[in-house]
């Protein structure tokens, strides 16, 4: 019973919590063993909690399985986003103490998971049923993934299903614990109906400002108006002390001497390397990258070592060497011996004081006494095996729900399973061991395995190519003749410029002497840049070259000095419109005062030389006049009584009178409410939750390593 259509047609299920979704699929082939980077497991990190290179790979891969048609580059950005949030919000929960139980699982499970969405999976009555599922469970369980690789793709899927559900229901309970209370009220809803069915029909008349201002000469502002009113509002006219920088970067790039130079150092290299012996020696000698003693299952090497391991699957072959940008790799397969990718065993755990998670207090000595004590004894008498769990095990939750059993471990997600390689095929079922890892001492059983295959040890060479001392000397001197040719010129020609050259440019960017990083740039050298843009010599259009440890060149162009105070012509230019209005307002006041407006539209219109608009339909909901929002004329208008003209109203573009005729009241439905209330709640907790998102990942520390990866 295959489902995997059915799961691609129901996928969208897993992003209506919190978008989160991942699936163990095959990893990038760009990740070779780790050698490529320093951080080649940690693609970064969300307030020092880790986010490893093979989460990233899953979500991607699970986007690009179920989302096809889309770019990668927004894959990879919304599976960026979708870890960040998913760790931000666990963080939280677990802070607050939120905690998952049994029942949350199957609950989730239940209606939350893809299965529940799956017709085959539901009962009559349209939900899961649990028995249907754990059934084609076993069934995934007991397929070989040689014969049916479909089926290993949904036991990775429910795998999935089976690690992400914790994080979501955490998730999940903190959102809820924010927006417990948070909820429209009755007269809310009341309100918002009654904006959206109470209508006036209304006549009015409209005089733009230019007209007034144009009628009653009210073009000219004093400097002196603009200077009192600056003072009294101080507060909202200061700004802050800011940089705005420009960059033109050149790399780093060895030449094309460089990689030739290369290549003959790596074909020498290869040829000692096939004839050596002592193969971790030389590994730890010559390669920018530990020797690796971990024996892989070929479907667990990299694509291109799958290749290789078909046809070159001898101890002694010789694999590269191969460039992938600047990296050269070689191997030479060193070990080779069969492993069971899957292993069910069963333990009896005995702990101590120093063991993970343990409240045992005896001692490790003690713990080592009994473990090999009971260990003997099953040595002689094995069908006693499943009695001692029951009774001797401190695993107590294995121990009575599960008769001690581990379930199926993967040889690939390397378990500490400490000497009693479970996995090896000389360690057969039915096999009792005794072992020792971080959680105590383990009498451990194997139950069954899954048919051994070849497992190969590899000795890997990972070298960097560099720039040569000949070509550092080079771009040096053509950066200088760029920054000496250029460092005079506006920024527009600068930038340009350094594009024609085909230097990276980012442009214009706003920086706070308090800030550590730079967007968009993020080098070790961000915060020297920033401190020698608040220099106090600084002076706008300045330019000064700046070199990363690894001898890329970032030439800084400083575009704008904003210092701290009150920009007067910035501030006249947008003070202007509302001084000019403020006038109006009293023009219009004092008129009023002398009784220069009759409340008659009519004589109003003839006065200005408008003509009425005449029966036009208005409400709060959307208040349109004269195509723009006018709330202010809408209140006002709704308050008048019929065929009252009001007092002239100071609107967004203009000034005006207004007369209803007729005011349309709703009818009083308070069962219609109840729905106003469900789409306001809706509307506000969303708001509230992209509120606390942006939020949590403000507030939080998050180191992006994707730069090395690319």
């Amino acid at each position: 019973m295959s489902f995997l259509e059915k799961i691609r047609k129901n996928t969208w299920v897993l992003f209506v919590l919190i978008g989160t979704a991942m699936v163990a699929f095959i990893l990038d082939p760009n990740v070779l063993f780790k050698f490529f980077t320093e951080k080649s497991s940690i693609i970064g990190k969300v307030n020092g909690e880790n986010i490893s290179i093979k989460e990233y790979v899953d979500c991607f891969q699970f986007l690009k399985q179920f989302r096809q048609g889309e770019s990668d580059s927004h894959l990879k950005k919304e599976t960026w986003n979708l870890l960040i949030h998913e760790k931000l919000l666990n963080q939280q929960a677990m802070k607050l103490g939120i905690q998952n139980t049994k029942k949350d699982f199957w609950d989730a499970i239940s209606k939350q998971s893809i299965y529940s969405y799956i017709p085959e999976l539901q009962d009559n009555f349209g939900n899961l049923d649990i028995k249907k599922l754990q059934l084609y469970l076993k069934n995934l369980e007991n397929t070989s993934p040689v014969s049916h690789s479909q089926m290993e793709i949904e036991k990775n899927i429910w795998s999935y299903e089976k690690n992400s559900i914790p994080k979501r229901i955490l998730a999940k309970k903190y959102v809820e614990m924010l927006m417990y209370g948070l909820n429209t009220s009755l007269i809310e809803g009341e309100l918002n109906y009654k904006e959206k069915n109470f209508f006036s029909i209304i006549d009015y008349i409209f005089i733009p400002y230019s007209e007034i201002e144009h009628k009653y000469n009210m073009f000219l502002i004093g400097r002196n108006e603009i200077q009192n009113f600056i003072k009294k509002h101080k507060f909202l006219y200061k700004r802050e002390n800011l940089r705005s920088l420009s960059f033109a970067i050149l790399r780093s790039i060895p030449s094309l001497e460089d990689e030739e130079n290369m290549k003959n150092k790596m074909k020498k290299l290869f040829h000692k390397f096939k004839s050596i012996n002592k193969n971790s020696i030389f590994v730890s000698n010559q390669s920018e990258k530990p020797f690796d003693s971990n024996f892989y299952l070929k479907n667990h090497l990299p694509p291109i070592l799958q290749n290789f391991v078909v046809n070159n699957n001898k101890i002694g072959s010789m694999f590269g060497p191969i460039k992938e940008d600047n990296i050269y790799v070689m191997a030479k397969i060193i070990g080779k011996k069969m492993i069971s990718d899957s292993v069910l065993s069963s333990h009896i755990l005995i702990s101590h004081k120093d063991a993970m998670r343990s409240s045992n207090n005896r001692t490790k000595k003690e713990a080592e006494k009994i473990a090999n004590q009971i260990y003997k004894f099953i040595q002689n008498n094995p069908s006693k095996f499943d009695e001692l769990v029951i009774k001797k095990s401190d695993d107590l939750i294995n121990a009575k729900k599960n008769q001690g059993s581990l379930g199926w471990l993967k040889y690939h997600e390397q378990n500490d399973i400490g000497k009693f390689n479970i996995f090896d095929s000389e360690n057969k079922k039915g096999m009792i061991g005794l072992t020792e890892t971080k959680f105590g001492y383990h009498i451990i059983r194997i139950d069954n395995k899954s048919v051994p295959q070849p497992a190969y040890q590899f000795a890997v060479i990972v070298k960097t190519l560099i720039p040569s001392k000949k070509t550092e000397d080079i771009l040096y001197s053509r950066i200088r003749k760029f920054f000496v040719k250029n460092k005079n010129y506006q920024l527009n020609t600068f930038i340009n410029n350094a594009r024609k050259e085909g230097y990276e440019t980012i442009f214009l960017k706003n920086v706070r002497s308090n800030q550590w990083d730079i967007d968009d740039l993020k080098t070790e050298v961000d915060k020297e840049i920033i401190d020698w843009s608040f220099d106090k010599n600084r002076k706008e259009g300045d330019c000064h070259i700046f070199s990363t440890s690894n001898k890329d060149y970032i030439i800084v162009y400083l575009s704008n000095i904003q210092k701290e105070g009150f920009p007067m012509e910035e501030i006249k230019n947008s003070l202007i419109p509302f001084l000019k209005r403020e006038k109006i307002n009293r023009l219009l006041s004092n008129m009023e005062k002398r009784k220069f407006f009759t409340r008659n539209l009519e004589k109003i219109a003839s006065f200005f030389s408008k003509k009425i608009i005449k029966n036009y339909k208005i409400n709060f909901y959307e208040s349109i006049i004269n195509d723009h929002k006018e709330p202010k004329v809408v209140g006002c208008a709704s308050s008048l009584r019929l065929y009252e003209t009001s007092k002239p109203i100071l609107g967004e573009k203009g000034i005006f009178f207004v007369r209803p005729s007729r005011h349309i009241y709703p009818s009083k439905n308070p069962s219609y409410f109840s729905h106003e209330i469900e789409m306001l709640n809706v509307s506000l907790r969303k708001k509230m939750l992209e509120h606390i998102g942006n939020v949590l990942v403000k507030k939080s520390i998050i180191k992006d390593y994707r730069k090395h990866f690319q």
